[in-house]
């Protein structure tokens, strides 16, 4: 097993085959998809012509496949990997949007789309595979070609390995977000952050600070229909984050989210208790989080939608850093997407380097 760049120095784009077997077949695919996702993230540059911009919306995925394949187990068993319902958002969005074309209008119609996956069957291939290559067509791109010797081996393959190749391109689309997050970053909040809070974080230059108060800070990005935003605070901690239990960590997050003001005279943000949150421990870059997902409301008013909580422990000054994103998207017929937005601040969030 050898690390792999995907963009390697070809006009069409390095690639890097999977080759499952009885024995090693999902510690080898799995590992080899970490290497790529990182690959993905610090690619070589292709020597070739820069490529053109590559087209589609992100967490969309333009399925190549014969309509008999599409249409059968190994088509279905697709769907049900990517059309899985995104987690702990208050309205139905699968994890990724699904569009299909045959081979034949592969050339004029997709061959440039951010995210492709190719089907293949036939005699001529001796078991199932995966190759993934970046920027083969446009820039950025990833395309994921499956071949197996039939359909039924394709769809007992695919249901083996689906959700590792889903994560795959989840992973990717959201190192995207951060390579945006960290080219358009706002220098100001930046400077400020890390003067308030000693740490680095790249929030995008179309955020505004809202509120900055003692060991509290509020940006937001508001759209027409929609509004992220980030509330970083800190307080102090008698022991390690990992001792904290959920409704410890809730009390603290009420406890600074109150700062947030309502529409209404007197309202203010607080943490939903129709549902409960989500309790999971990461470690990302070698450092222990705690990770809250839950829904948010507003005590007095009606408004709401989800957040992402994450919580360490601070040992250069004894205190919890909580960095805390929400999404209020109060679409109609739930028209307007609420997964991008919550994606986005699982990206931003990655941008976060705290020193050791």
């Amino acid at each position: 097993i050898r690390y792999i760049c995907l963009a390697a120095a070809t006009e069409r784009g390095g690639a890097a085959v999977f080759h499952p077997n009885p024995f090693h077949a999902m510690k080898r695919i799995t590992w080899i998809l970490v290497s790529l996702v990182a690959a993905v993230g610090t690619a070589c540059g292709p020597s070739g012509p820069v490529k053109a911009p590559s087209s589609g919306r992100a967490y969309e995925l333009f399925v190549v496949a014969p309509t008999e394949l599409w249409e059968g187990p190994a088509g279905d068993t697709v769907r049900a990997i990517f059309s899985q319902e995104v987690e702990r958002i208050n309205q139905p969005e699968p994890l990724f949007d699904l569009l299909s074309v045959p081979p034949t209008n592969f050339q004029k119609t997709v061959s440039r789309h951010r995210n492709i996956l190719i089907l293949r069957t036939g005699a001529q291939y001796e078991r199932s595979d995966m190759t993934a290559a970046y920027d083969v067509y446009s820039a950025p791109q990833l395309q994921v070609t499956v071949t197996s010797p039939s359909a039924d081996s394709m769809a007992a393959f695919l249901h083996t390995y689906g959700q590792e190749l889903e994560l795959f391109y989840e992973i990717v689309e959201r190192n995207r977000f951060i390579a945006q997050a960290r080219k358009h970053s706002d220098p100001e909040i930046g400077t400020l952050i890390r003067e308030k809070f000693g740490f680095e974080m790249s929030i995008p230059s179309n955020y505004r600070v809202r509120l900055d108060t003692t060991d509290f800070l509020w940006v937001s990005y508001e759209l027409p229909l929609a509004s992220i935003g980030f509330l970083i605070y800190t307080y102090p901690a008698d022991s390690i984050v990992t001792d904290a239990t959920t409704g410890w960590l809730v009390a603290a997050r009420n406890g600074a989210v109150r700062q947030v003001p309502g529409p209404s005279k007197g309202s203010y943000m607080s943490t939903s208790t129709i549902v409960p949150p989500d309790r999971k421990l990461l470690t990302i870059d070698g450092r222990q989080w705690t990770q809250l997902r839950g829904f948010w409301d507003v005590k007095g008013d009606f408004m709401g939608g989800p957040f992402i909580n994450y919580t360490t422990y601070d040992g250069a000054t004894g205190r919890l850093i909580a960095i805390d994103g929400y999404v209020y998207s109060p679409s109609p017929n739930n028209q307007v997407p609420m997964r991008n937005y919550i994606r986005q601040v699982e990206a931003i969030f990655r941008t976060v380097r705290i020193p050791e």
